[in-house]
């Protein structure tokens, strides 16, 4: 399309500047140039290594499998967030649409929101469950609280828990003072988005059934692919991270990911890893997964769309966006076990546009600013019991105030709508009606993402990436509430509290938001509101 001219122009550059050999020889000035941050980077590059780990872990993983699927246990679920639980689902989901025979049902949970969390102790309560506590730091404040509740919910059962995390972490030494089942320590030279490949990814693979084996195949051959011998227009990751740079650079920066059905739950994956990979410094992608298709001339001249093909259920739609003149990238999938390759290109051409952007693809510089805001907010309930809200529009007035926010939205901009509510079918089909709508108000890109999920996600990227958002941020009132046992706190109270630490962060950062208040029992019917 329109930009393949300066992509292969830059892939003859990274030839030149020895790019991809560079990669192989882990060098880390590729990414950043001083002596701290390189270090930071050397430490996060054992994602190189991930498929050759995982071959001496396989016999592991599988014998911890048979034990639970010779124990009867038919209910995982996954307590983490972003990249330490994203993985389990897309193969949970993955799996789900190509009709596999899994011999157990695999969910996970990555909200503090009570509705949420209640309807999962419901679906996957502890005489019949195993939970996995997934976390690479440890730390992470949601995944403490749902292992909180589920911990006192199991009667402090540590036959049900098993533990994902770092060596030396909190959740270790946690995991062997509560007797959990099993504790994995992953490698902790790959960071949690590109941890795909790894003990986050593969348990959950492993109890879901898959071939393990034929899986990292596809993913050593992809590497194989991109070895530093070939060409850069050779080498599939390369070739993909100068289409993503490149389109970013040419103002192209609205990453809309398309993709069949039955590969419908990579895209999530690919939001991740691009979003808080590359929005940094102001520059970056913004990925725009899920979104309903719609005709060429709803897209305006910043659309970079990737199309994940297996059934060929889009080609009409992508083909007519091709003839519009709208650069497309398709990447057939032929198969389930072809995600493995798809992780290990996707990783490698983020670390590839990340070099070309001039961004480290390997930090997240602006999410502790909405962790500590968060945790400042917590200590405040703690200690008073109460939560400060800000700037609040109440539902009878949100539609008046919808309208006047995006006002002044340009076609180059996009709107991002992020909302602390349950993630289920009804609430999703309605925030993807918003979406919808005000697309056609505004003609921009509009993404969608469930908090506090999407601040493990996209959350760098709205405080980091290019300041031509718009944020829209929905929260709940809620009839029942849920108490976090030893917290101090309860659910309700938590999901406020981060919602409010992520606002002041996107305040912080110079970033356009409103906030609309819901009622969280009836979420759907009210966004529809907010369009009707």
């Amino acid at each position: 399309g329109p930009i393949a001219d300066s992509v292969s122009s830059r892939l003859a550059l990274l030839d030149v500047y020895s790019v991809p050999a560079r990669i192989a020889k882990r060098d880390a000035s590729l990414w950043a140039t001083d002596s701290a941050a390189q270090a930071e980077v050397t430490n996060r590059l054992g994602w190189l290594d991930s498929v050759t780990d995982a071959r001496t872990r396989i016999a592991d993983y599988e014998n911890f499998a048979k034990e639970i699927h010779a124990q009867g246990i038919e209910r995982v679920l996954v307590l983490g967030m972003g990249g330490s639980s994203l993985t389990a689902e897309v193969f949970s989901s993955l799996l789900a649409k190509a009709e596999f025979n899994a011999p157990l049902s695999l969910a996970i949970l990555d909200s503090t929101d009570p509705i949420q969390v209640a309807l999962m102790a419901e679906q996957y309560p502890p005489a019949e469950s195993l939970y996995i506590v997934a976390s690479k730091t440890g730390g992470t404040a949601e995944v403490t609280a749902a292992f909180n509740y589920f911990w006192h919910l199991s009667g402090a059962d540590g036959s049900r828990f098993v533990a994902i995390t770092d060596a030396n972490t909190s959740l270790e030494k946690l995991a062997r003072e509560r007797g959990f089942r099993k504790i994995f320590l992953a490698d902790p030279n790959v960071g949690g988005r590109f941890s795909a490949l790894t003990d986050f990814g593969l348990v959950p693979a492993a109890l879901l059934g898959m071939d393990l084996n034929q899986l990292l195949n596809r993913a050593a051959w992809m590497q194989s692919q991109c070895d530093a011998h070939y060409p850069s227009a050779r080498n599939p990751g390369a070739a993909l991270g100068a289409v993503l740079a490149e389109s970013a650079l040419a103002g192209r920066d609205k990453l809309t990911i398309v993709a069949d059905a039955p590969l419908a739950a990579l895209s999530a994956w690919i939001e991740q890893i691009v979003a808080e990979s590359t929005g940094k410094s102001g520059k970056g992608l913004v990925p725009v997964a899920f979104e309903p298709l719609g005709p060429p001339d709803v897209y305006g001249a910043d659309r970079l769309f990737v199309y994940l093909r297996q059934t060929g259920e889009q080609d009409e739609a992508i083909a007519a966006l091709r003839v519009a003149g709208h650069p497309i990238i398709q990447s057939p999938i032929p198969s389930l076990y072809e995600v493995g390759g798809e992780f290990f290109r996707w990783e490698y051409a983020t670390a590839v546009a990340c070099h070309i952007l001039g961004v480290n693809a390997f930090d997240q510089p602006n999410v502790e600013d909405s962790k500590t805001r968060t945790k400042n907010k917590i200590a405040a309930i703690q200690k008073s019991g109460q939560l400060a809200d800000v700037d609040l529009v109440n539902a009878q007035d949100a539609r008046a105030a919808l309208k006047k926010f995006i006002a002044n939205v340009r076609r180059a901009d996009f709107i991002s709508i992020n909302a602390y509510l349950p993630r289920n079918k009804e609430t999703s089909a309605a925030l993807n009606d918003l979406r919808v709508a005000l697309r056609a108000k505004t003609k921009c890109a509009v993404t969608v993402g469930f908090g506090p999920r999407f601040q493990h996600s996209t959350g760098q990227m709205h405080k980091g990436g290019p300041n031509t958002g718009h944020f829209i941020q929905i929260v709940a009132d809620y009839d029942a509430d849920i108490e976090i046992p030893n917290d101090g706190i309860s659910f309700g109270a938590l999901i406020r509290a981060q919602a409010l630490g992520d606002y002041e962060a996107l305040l912080a950062a110079g970033r356009k938001t409103m906030r609309i208040r819901i009622s969280g029992a009836d979420a759907a019917k009210s966004l529809m509101e907010l369009i009707s």
